[in-house]
Order: C-alpha cells, then sequence, then structure tokens
C-alpha cells in the first residue's frame, strides 16, 4: 500500500439522506470523510418526497428553503370511500423532490469539510485489522472506518457478508405532472392516503410545486402486475388527464427484524440496513436517523474511546427502531388484514386520529399507541 495515499478517518459509500447527514453530522467535528456516490449529482430519485414532522425536526433549518409544500391536512379513505380528514396546527409531511433534498444534505456535508466523489463505482472492500481499502472506478481508497449508506441491494453488505434478514415490500410511483400547476392547487396543503386500492397496502398523492407525486405501495413481498392498481388508482382520483413521467417500482425494506449492522470497521445505515416504517413504508426519516446514530457512534470512538466496539451502533439501532418496529408489524396485520373494521374505528374514533398523527410526527411509538388510545377514549390522557 502506498504511502502517500491519503488516509481518510471515514468513507461512506452512498450519498443518499443516511449517507449525507452522517458525513455532515462527521464534518462537524472535523473528522476526514470522503463520501462516494456512484451517480452524478445532483440526480433523479423515485421517492414520495415526504417529510415527516420528526424529520423535518433533525434537520438544518434552511431545509425549508428547498420544500415544495407543507402539508396540513391528511385526507384518509378506504376504497375511496368513507374519506374523513384531519387537520393539524403544524407541518404534518413537507415535501420535497429528492434531487434537490439529496443535494442540499451533500452541499451541507461538503460545507464542513467532507470531501465527495460523486460518478464513482465501488468494485470491492477488504477490511483489515486497521482500516479498510475500496477499490473504486477512480482509484483505491483508505479509512479507519466505513459507512454502508448504498441502499436496500447494499454492496457493502453483499461484498462483506454482512447478513440482513430483510423482508420488503414494493411501491410504484410517478410524477403527474397538468398543462398548467394552477390545475392542481386544491391539493397544495393536503394528503391523500386511500388504504385497500392495493391488496395490503395503500395509495397516496403527495403534493409539489408543479407536480403531484401519485404511488401504490403494498406490504406484500411480491404482487402481480401491479400497474394495474397504480393505473386504477390514477383513474378513481381523476388524475388520468395529467402527463405522466418517471413511472418506476421499487423494494421498501420492512423493519422490525433484529439485525446485526455491523463488522469490526464497517456499518450499515438507512435503506442498507433495512428501516422502513411497516405501515407506510416511510424510510426517510429513519435513514437520517441511523445516519445520526452512525455519526454518533463514530465520533465517540475515534475522539473519546478507541476500543469501542461498533457493535454499540447495531444495539441503539434495534433499541430505538427495531422493537418498536415490532408492534408496528403487529398494528399492521390489523389494519390491512380487517381494513373495514380498523378504519372505521378510526374513522369514528377521535382517539385514534389522534394518537395516528402523533405517531407519524414522532411525538408517540407503535408500542405506545394502543395505551395511548385506550387513555383517550376512557378520558385519562391528560
Amino acid at each position: 500500500m502506498s504511502s502517500l495515499r491519503k488516509l481518510y478517518d471515514v468513507i461512506i459509500v452512498g450519498a443518499g439522506p443516511a449517507g449525507s447527514i452522517c458525513a455532515y453530522e462527521l464534518s462537524k467535528k472535523n473528522i476526514q470523510v470522503l463520501l462516494l456516490e456512484r451517480e452524478k449529482l445532483p440526480r433523479y430519485k423515485v421517492c414520495a418526497g415526504g417529510l415527516t414532522k420528526k424529520a423535518v425536526d433533525i434537520l438544518p433549518e434552511d431545509v425549508k428553503d428547498i420544500l415544495e409544500d407543507q402539508t396540513h391536512t391528511v385526507h384518509l379513505s378506504l376504497n375511496h370511500k368513507f374519506t374523513f380528514s384531519k387537520t393539524t396546527s403544524f407541518p404534518l409531511v413537507s415535501m420535497v423532490m429528492r434531487d434537490k433534498f439529496d443535494h442540499f444534505l451533500v452541499k451541507k456535508a461538503i460545507e464542513s469539510g467532507a470531501h465527495l466523489k460523486d460518478e464513482t463505482r465501488v468494485f470491492s472492500l477488504t477490511e483489515h485489522p486497521d482500516l479498510v481499502t475500496v477499490e473504486t472506478s477512480r482509484g483505491t481508497f483508505v479509512s479507519k472506518l466505513l459507512v454502508g449508506a448504498d441502499g436496500v441491494t447494499s454492496k457493502v453488505a453483499h461484498l462483506l457478508g454482512i447478513r440482513r434478514k430483510l423482508d420488503f415490500g414494493i411501491a410504484l410511483e410517478a410524477e403527474l405532472f397538468p398543462k398548467h400547476p394552477d390545475l392542481i392547487s386544491n391539493y397544495h396543503g393536503s394528503l391523500h392516503l386511500d388504504f385497500n386500492v392495493i391488496p395490503r397496502g395503500y395509495g397516496w398523492i403527495f403534493p409539489k410545486r408543479k407536480q403531484l407525486s401519485v404511488g401504490v405501495f403494498t406490504t406484500l413481498p411480491s404482487i402481480r402486475n401491479i400497474k394495474s392498481y397504480f393505473y386504477a388508482y390514477v383513474r378513481n382520483k381523476h388524475l388520468r388527464n395529467l402527463t405522466c413521467k418517471s413511472l418506476i417500482g421499487h423494494q421498501i425494506p420492512i423493519g422490525g427484524r433484529t439485525n446485526k449492522l455491523n463488522t469490526e470497521r464497517v456499518l450499515l445505515v438507512g435503506d442498507a440496513s433495512g428501516l422502513a416504517d411497516p405501515i407506510t413504508g416511510e424510510g426517510i426519516y429513519f435513514a437520517l436517523r441511523s445516519g445520526q446514530i452512525a455519526a454518533e457512534t463514530i465520533s465517540k470512538k475515534l475522539l473519546k474511546e478507541p476500543s469501542l466496539s461498533l457493535d454499540e451502533y447495531s444495539l441503539k439501532i434495534n433499541e430505538e427502531m427495531t422493537e418498536n418496529f415490532k408492534y408496528a408489524r403487529f398494528l399492521a396485520s390489523f389494519l390491512y388484514n380487517i381494513s373495514y373494521v380498523s378504519y372505521n374505528i378510526a374513522r369514528k374514533a377521535e382517539s385514534v386520529n389522534d394518537t395516528f398523527i402523533e405517531v407519524v410526527s414522532g411525538n408517540c411509538s407503535y408500542k405506545e399507541a394502543p395505551l395511548k388510545i385506550l387513555k383517550k377514549t376512557l378520558g385519562l390522557d391528560s
């Protein structure tokens, strides 16, 4: 190995939300970070682009400059019937385009001192007792630690044999453009979630400045002809006159399985670690939060406790997220298997509606939700 080769403290593979916020948090502490990204940035990324309140709360304040819309009202329906709505005093979900959002986080990392090499493919990784070497399309790089933030099909996990037990849902989504942006102005400020328009799943409409992000999501690992469910949803929502662009399907890793997400010098974050909400499929918040936890663990190891095991990261992820996801999986079975019953309970019970809002905004966990609903129903919740 050349003695002239720069030794980074941390190499991060993947410049999505998890990798970029990890790079940002580490660089703020003067930790030398190299961020590797396969694509040229900025790049389009298929995603509903919804930031829940809990996600916005942990982001730099100037993220507001790139928001496409802020929604205070959620419209819920079952089979396009029995619609009811809930309005909050705060933005429940803020909308972003992923190319702008991801690039915003990358620029934050660079401004804090991180180095970026986009259009860089990783070919191989080797973990040594005291460092990690990464062979790429732009040469060999070396670091003390490495973060795999390279998505659900993580090459880092594959190359290092990190065995993850993952379950998957499937989403199919597109951008729908009107002939003129004013034609979708009535969608601004609100979002639509329509359950049972696809088996064990829902459809959504998220408003952006000039278009609507529309899609269907199922918690099933496979489903025949998902496009038919998408187009039926578009027809039933009277959106056929809009121009459909970038119709893309992808897997969503359903959280709730306890995994070891690290080796001695490598750890996985975001979709690479299988962290998405088992009910809604939300992934951005958990990507961001896992990136933060990774940065906290790495900073502690590099700056304070060199002997610290990265096992601490996996333990924190399992404690903060995985255990909560296990309760979400149970609630998902109730919601999707007996959807008419669960929907009508939600429609008629204000306590259920309020608790749903609290879970989405981050003020209540899935573990706490059933007891909270009971207390609200009995008037015992202060």
